[in-house]
């Protein structure tokens, strides 16, 4: 089942409907935040703008992330809202 999710977040990826960030690009300051599925951590991106990055603790929470993910895209342009600019794979190649 986790490959149909990360099927459909390639695809999101390639299509440009998300946009994919360099891991190496940012740096953390601090952690902010924790729960049952991983961290948040205030970082640097390329030394200009400051992000909340949120961090899983498995692969296995793929499902659960994806289906975020779709959630907030289709409200992502609301005033409300906190934005996803992207996401970052800390070993691209895990996946």
């Amino acid at each position: 089942m986790s490959k149909d999710y990360i099927g459909w977040l390639e695809k999101e990826i390639a299509n440009e409907h998300i946009k994919l960030y360099n891991y190496s690009d940012f740096q953390i300051k601090k952690q902010i935040g924790k729960g049952a599925y991983g961290k948040v951590y205030r970082v640097v991106w390329k030394n200009k703008r400051i992000f909340a990055l949120k961090s899983f603790n498995s692969q296995e929470v793929i499902k659960e992330n994806v289906e975020e993910l779709k959630l907030h895209m289709k409200v992502n342009n609301h005033e409300n809202i906190i934005r996803i600019y992207g996401i970052t794979l800390t070993n691209p190649s895990q996946y």
